[in-house]
């Protein structure tokens, strides 16, 4: 079997990538705002689109011969809503272009430009850059200006983390299995946790990403954790149990079980009246981070010790000391509680 590629990210370029970040955060601060003629937006040809809508579709028509025709009517009534608050209140967040001849090239906000000539309107708001940024810096510019956007898709958001790891891979000729969690992390200015989750979905099987796709799957947490899970029958029990509107807790919990199952199956024989009296619990010893996280989350979502969960926000997950010793830590707190 074919091993899978881990997005990792070695020790020596994170502050290269920091630098890289911060810098395309400072240059979107420092963008001037202008209104803009609708007219001369255009999409920019080497940026990858989810939507097919076009803006000539729009200002003629979509017509009805079109081969997309009914996808395109689709994303065209999906855009209705905003529209109308385009409407009523204009546009909030500007958008951003970069200037190309005498138009402009969009690099984010094209559902807004889109509503925007639904709404009849002639100009919008827009930042403007006076030249292409690198693909690196478009991919971290639309990342920055999307990032905050609740109607961003879980799909747009690691399609757009793609483009920013691969944008870096292919600049700098590093391999994408040099990229870790924890350097993910500083990147995007994430938790750790966080960039764990984003790595697991990343890394995800082709039906798990289908579903995310397609909107079956919107909640990063949940994709996270079917896609740590191993045996296929959990998995495919997980999956049917997640589209029928199962919560976190309640995927959790098929985890948990087929854990037990298993151990159940490989407890020994003990047969009682010899040997010893045992005297303590032993959980047992595990060499996977994502199996400790879980447990660890599992034991912090009983509301007995929810009020730790603070505490464990800033763990080290890459640190099996850290996580060996928080552990203990807990378990004493249990004890304590269940004297």
């Amino acid at each position: 079997m074919a091993k899978k590629k881990v997005f990792q990210i070695s020790n020596a370029l994170t502050e290269g990538l920091e630098e890289t970040v911060t810098a395309a955060h400072n240059y979107n601060g420092e963008l001037r705002v202008e209104i803009i003629p609708l007219k001369k937006i255009e999409l920019d040809p080497e940026n990858p689109r989810d939507l097919i809508l076009t803006f000539e579709d729009l200002y003629n028509g979509i017509d009805k011969g079109d081969k997309n025709y009914l996808r395109k009517l689709s994303e065209k009534n999906s855009l209705l809503s905003l529209s109308n608050s385009i409407k009523d209140q204009g546009i909030i967040n500007p958008i951003l272009v970069y200037k190309h001849g005498n138009k402009y090239r969009l690099v984010a906000g094209e559902r807004r430009t889109l509503a925007s000539i639904l709404s009849d309107k002639s100009d919008i708001q827009a930042k403007i850059l006076d030249s292409k940024p690198t693909e690196l810096k478009i991919s971290l510019l639309q990342w920055v200006e999307n990032v905050e956007r609740k109607d961003l898709s879980l799909w747009e958001r690691l399609k757009n983390l793609e483009k920013i790891i691969y944008s870096y891979s292919t600049g700098q000729n590093i391999p994408l299995d040099e990229i870790t969690a924890t350097n993910l992390s500083h990147l995007l200015g994430c938790s750790l946790p966080h960039a764990m989750n984003y790595i697991a979905v990343l890394t995800a099987d082709n039906k798990l990403k289908t579903l995310i796709q397609h909107n079956q799957l919107k909640n990063l947490e949940k994709a996270a954790l079917l896609a740590t899970i191993q045996s296929q029958s959990t998995k495919d029990t997980a999956i049917e149990a997640c589209l029928a509107g199962a919560t976190l807790k309640k995927l959790k919990g098929i985890l948990n079980q087929e854990k037990q199952s298993k151990s159940i199956l490989k407890q020994p024989i003990i047969l009682k009246g010899r040997g010893r009296q045992a005297t303590f619990v032993n959980l047992g010893t595990t060499k996977k981070v994502q199996v400790a996280k879980l447990i660890i989350d599992s034991i912090l979502d009983n509301a007995k010790v929810t009020h730790l969960k603070p505490h464990f926000s800033e763990l080290n997950w890459s640190d099996y000391k850290s996580i060996n010793h928080a552990f203990k830590q807990l378990l004493e707190t249990l004890e304590q509680i269940e004297a």
